[in-house]
């Protein structure tokens, strides 16, 4: 599936296109649907705790970490057992829910995305593929 570049929410003075897809996270009966970044220089998943609270999951009772990321420090709560679909195709995943970013912000990196499914970045076409591997 090729999927075109999206401009980034969050950025009011000029236009940043980056390569978003959409995904449906589901906990229990809760659901939630957003755009998640889709990069490859991310270890793995993260959300909001935006996200984390529309999905009935008490982060704030979850054990903290502390790591970095390019942009600075950060304070994480790892989640197990999150179910996500894109395209039709489910999978279930472990996401560290991060304090302080913005609200409705999610990326996808190489322990998940990347793990079920070749993506190949043409930035100068300003799109992607996603082909997802077929399991028995």
């Amino acid at each position: 599936m090729i999927i075109q570049y999206s401009a980034l929410p969050d950025f009011n003075d000029r236009v940043v296109l980056a390569p978003l897809i959409p995904v449906t996270f589901c906990n229990s009966k809760y659901e939630f649907s957003t755009f998640a970044l889709v990069d490859s220089g991310a270890t793995g998943a993260v959300i909001s705790t935006v996200i984390a609270e529309a999905l009935n999951i008490e982060w704030d009772k979850i054990q903290i970490s502390e790591g970095f990321s390019v942009g600075g420090s950060l304070r994480s709560h790892r989640f197990d057992g999150i179910r996500v679909n894109i395209y039709d195709h489910d999978f279930t995943l472990s996401v560290g829910i991060i304090e302080g970013i913005s609200p409705y912000k999610c990326i996808l990196g190489q322990r998940d995305l990347f793990q079920r499914a070749k993506i190949v970045f043409e930035a100068y076409k300003e799109q992607f593929e996603v082909m997802f591997r077929q399991y028995n």
